[in-house]
């Protein structure tokens, strides 16, 4: 197949997507991306919203929570499109995407690397050498083995699902009565009924040592077994679910901070065997260096991937995500040094959202880039630990030369702008 353009033959180039993310704008800017490089993108999934229709060549839907079905389809798509990769921006599409890719010749991870990558509890097992990075940790499935992990791993500590994304389960463990409110809920969250991610590993959890630190993130790739680093994010999360609020890029570490999170990054990346995909490192930075707390075999969310990267350093992050897949050669040099950063305004209680108070001024502002509705008005929303997806009901993102600008910015978003909930059926909240 090809077409002809200024006299020359252009061979169509096609690039399986397997679902795109959840959040409407990073789909978007994954399907815009590849069609810059001059793909047409082949979507399997489970459903198809409608935005990306007109950008998507062909879409096959299967549930990819059945792999046979996804391989299979795959294979029919390969042998009638010659793809040249299969490309993944979701976490629970990890090691399916490594099959598929596998299974097809393609560019991709290792199945026992995307194992390391979703396996919160296989991911720190392999990395046991590296001596002061990793917390006190142990693997549980109910209340009984937590408490006899906590004697080993000590209180405080966190205890999460091995398997899960987006800060869904994470409960803190200060005194020995929390342990079996956290299980009582963890039983009820580690389920598919909850979140079809639990149909990957269930009711297993990771139980860790509470680490002390400044948090952040590492945003790079793997391409042809070298690890780049991109960026490294600050971060801010909710007391005491962990909810991610707030994003700066780049970090502000100093200098010789920043190198030995970008060391201690490839010693990681390295020991787990990634290849051939973007990764997103979640750490603590404190008197005692980095301390991990996990990885991702794929590019960030809360738009640090779509959005900030490109605004803070030049470099279309979900482009390189597609040429990764591609087997092409990467595109990562900077061509400008701003500050960029992300901040969520929650609902403060349950209750009807009836939609968000201060933005207009916001929006004036030039130094505010996107505002972006997570949560549709009118919606009926719950806060951890009956739902970790709805609080964060508007994302506000914006950029300055320094990083003192950035950060009034930002401010203006904590102190100006408000979630309007009113009481459901009688209830206050």
């Amino acid at each position: 197949m090809h077409d002809t353009r200024g006299g020359c033959f252009v061979t169509e180039r096609h690039i399986l997507f397997v679902n795109l993310r959840r959040i409407q704008r990073e789909g978007l800017e994954s399907l815009l991306a590849a069609r810059r490089l001059g793909y047409r993108v082949i979507l399997l999934g489970r459903s198809i919203p409608e935005f990306a229709k007109p950008l998507v060549h062909e879409f096959r839907q299967v549930d990819t929570y059945d792999r046979a079905a996804s391989i299979a389809a795959a294979r029919e798509l390969h042998a009638e499109y010659n793809l040249v990769g299969v490309a993944n921006f979701t976490e629970v599409d990890v090691q399916l995407v490594a099959a598929i890719a596998a299974d097809l010749g393609l560019p991709g991870m290792s199945e026992t690397a995307a194992l390391r990558a979703r396996n919160k509890y296989v991911m720190k097992d392999a990395l046991r050498h590296l001596d002061g990075v990793l917390p006190r940790f142990a693997k549980v499935s109910d209340l009984a083995e937590l408490r006899v992990a906590v004697e080993e791993v000590g209180l405080p500590a966190v205890v999460k699902p091995t398997g899960a994304s987006g800060s869904k389960g994470i409960f803190e463990l200060r005194a020995p009565e929390d342990l079996d409110a956290a299980m009582e809920r963890l039983s009820q969250i580690a389920r598919p009924d909850f979140d079809p991610v639990f149909k990957q590993f269930g009711a297993e959890f990771i139980v860790e040592e509470f680490l002390e630190g400044d948090e952040l993130s590492v945003e790079g790739f793997v391409s042809g077994g070298e690890v780049h680093i991109v960026t490294i994010t600050d971060k801010v999360t909710s007391v005491p679910f962990h909810l991610e609020l707030e994003h700066k890029v780049p970090s502000a570490l100093p200098a010789d901070a920043r190198a030995e999170v970008s060391a201690t990054t490839k010693d990681i990346v390295g020991a787990l065997e990634f290849d051939n995909c973007a990764f997103h490192l979640e750490a603590k930075w404190g008197d005692r260096g980095l301390r991990f707390i996990e990885i991702a075999g794929r590019p960030a969310g809360d738009y640090i991937g779509s959005h900030l990267v490109p605004l803070a350093t030049g470099v279309n992050y979900f482009e390189n995500v597609v040429r990764v897949a591609a087997g092409e050669e990467l595109r990562l040099e900077h061509d400008r040094q701003l500050n960029a950063g992300l901040r969520f305004v929650l609902a403060e209680r349950a209750g009807r959202f009836e939609g968000a108070e201060g933005l207009e001024g916001i929006g004036e502002d030039p130094g505010f880039d996107h505002v972006f509705h997570e949560v549709p008005a009118g919606t009926e929303v719950s806060l951890p630990p009956e739902n970790f997806g709805q609080q964060r009901v508007v994302a506000v993102i914006a950029r300055h030369v320094t990083r003192e600008g950035l950060e009034a910015l930002l401010g203006r978003v904590t102190t100006e702008a408000s979630a309007r909930v009113s009481p459901v059926d009688g209830r206050s909240g």
